[in-house]
């Protein structure tokens, strides 16, 4: 059985737009009426906000320690501005400031400024080697050629230089990221180079230049993998499940942490809840003794879907949670109104504290008789224990694995739910995260920032930086489906 949902691209696209009307202006009075706001130019007028914005948001800058590094730091960089002409390079300066967080959910957007690219992106991974998995139709022929120096530069070296300026939880989310930038020329241009041609090294001796392209000129030509006979290449889809019966294995792709509740904006969505409801029905039915949850292609998204699924693994109450920790802000109660009028011990949350989310009088706002169970609106949870499924659970991860994907497998970790396979992935076990959108006002650059702080159930591990897979298994052969051999061979009939 197949069930295909939608398509994962609309789904993001339909987001982006939604998000951009809904996007508030970073303000401060007190900044804005600072001799230093008033003299500066655009580009020192957008930095103190943005500056001002990280101190009084994020939480790690709750540590007065931290916020005083930040501000030293940042009158450097004030001067810096005066010499700025081009927004990519102001956009690239910001982004010094947020990626020394090692936060990959606190970003500054580049999409709106690039005109030029590079038709080529590297694939950067654990192995010593570096290919190119996408490039244009003029240059396709380079499509799985080694790479070894780039203007003369190793790769080895270049990703050092890059490190500095792009936000991310750990090594692997940081060559995820900076494959992409790499394709941008202004990016090139920031780091002190050319940013009109690029010169390739390949390590069959050859060499050529490759010269930048208008974005809207690109077609691209992409390494396909071997797909006919993967059952775990990726589908263009939410979520879908397919059931093996010759091995009793229930396949889960888990894509995105999406549904109808999340975007009601698509009510053609099905509802992650109602789907889990059905799947579970047919393992019971068919009594499937495996399931596989592939979540190697999966970025994240609303954490309630993961925690919907774990209740199909284990009771609730049996259940070790992350302990979360938000800190309030102006910016967290214009996203969020509600935020103003929860209570702890009675006294309304003082803008810059930090709080014990699950301390938080959170119910204080609603009806002493509200059953979230009758709630159409709400994600229902499986609280019947004869349901939970008490086969073998196995979760594949690979190193796109991030945010809400790595929460999910850092709860079955603690919780000692399954088996994980695959790569390490891009998100760490504790990290920041539940971004807040604005806009700097002077030069309409889009940032993000994190206003909580998870920390894993096992605290004993939560300085971890990796989720290391139980079984280490390889997910990007182009021939041969590692990951699905795998599971057969040790679960399957």
């Amino acid at each position: 059985m197949r069930r295909t949902l939608f398509s994962i691209a609309l789904i993001i696209i339909g987001t982006i737009a939604t998000m951009g009307q809904n996007i508030p202006m970073i303000h401060s009075e007190e900044i804005e009426h600072s001799r230093e706001y008033l003299r500066g130019n655009d580009f020192q007028k957008d930095l103190l906000l943005y500056v001002d914005m990280l101190a009084k948001t994020h939480p790690y800058y709750a540590d007065t320690k931290h916020c005083a590094e930040l501000n030293k730091r940042s009158r450097k960089m004030y001067q810096e501005c005066g010499n700025i002409t081009e927004l990519i390079t102001f956009k690239l300066l910001l982004a010094r400031l947020a990626s020394s967080l090692n936060d990959g959910h606190t970003t500054i957007s580049y999409w709106s400024t690039y005109d030029t690219l590079f038709p080529i992106r590297l694939a950067l991974d654990e192995s010593s080697s570096t290919t190119i998995d996408i490039t244009s139709e003029e240059h396709k022929e380079l499509l799985g050629k080694e790479v070894t120096r780039i203007n003369g530069i190793t790769i080895d070296k270049l990703l050092g230089m890059a490190r500095p300026l792009i936000s991310a939880d750990n090594e692997v989310n940081f060559r995820n990221m900076v494959k992409e930038y790499m394709m941008i020329a202004e990016f090139w241009q920031f780091l002190g180079m050319d940013s009109s041609s690029l010169h390739l090294t390949l390590a069959d001796g050859r060499s050529m230049d490759i010269p930048a392209i208008n974005k809207r000129n690109l077609k691209i030509a992409q390494l396909q993998k071997n797909t006919d006979k993967r059952v775990t290449a990726q589908r263009g889809v939410l979520f879908d499940y397919n059931i093996f019966e010759d091995h009793s294995i229930c396949y889960l792709q888990f894509n995105q942490f999406a549904d109808r509740l999340v975007y009601p904006q698509y009510p053609q969505l099905a509802r992650f809840d109602e789907f889990l409801n059905e799947m579970f029905s047919e393992i019971e039915d068919k009594n499937i003794e495996t399931l596989v949850v592939d979540l190697q292609y999966n970025s994240g998204g609303n954490s309630t879907l993961g925690d919907v699924l774990l209740s199909w693994l284990q009771p609730r109450y049996e259940t070790r949670n992350y302990n979360v920790d938000v800190r309030m802000s102006e910016l967290l109660a214009t996203h969020y109104p509600h935020y103003r009028e929860l209570t702890v011990d009675g006294k309304p949350l003082e803008m810059g504290k930090i709080y014990d989310l699950f301390g938080v009088d959170q119910n204080k706002t609603e009806k002493i008789d509200y059953d979230a169970s009758q709630d159409s609106t709400k994600h229902q949870f499986n609280d019947n224990i004869e349901r939970i499924f008490r086969g073998n659970v196995i979760f594949i991860e690979g190193t796109n694995s991030f945010s809400s994907a790595t929460l999910l497998l850092t709860m079955a970790r603690d919780n000692g739910i399954g088996t994980i396979i695959g790569e390490i992935p891009g998100g760490s076990p504790s990290h920041y995260g539940d971004i807040l959108y604005g806009m700097l006002p002077n030069t309409n650059t889009l940032v993000t920032v994190s206003h909580k702080h998870f920390v894993r159930p096992n605290r004993e591990l939560k300085g971890e930086i990796y989720i290391t897979p139980d079984v280490k298994v390889e997910l990007n052969d182009p021939n041969r489906d590692l990951a699905w051999e795998w599971i057969v061979e040790n679960y399957g009939k």
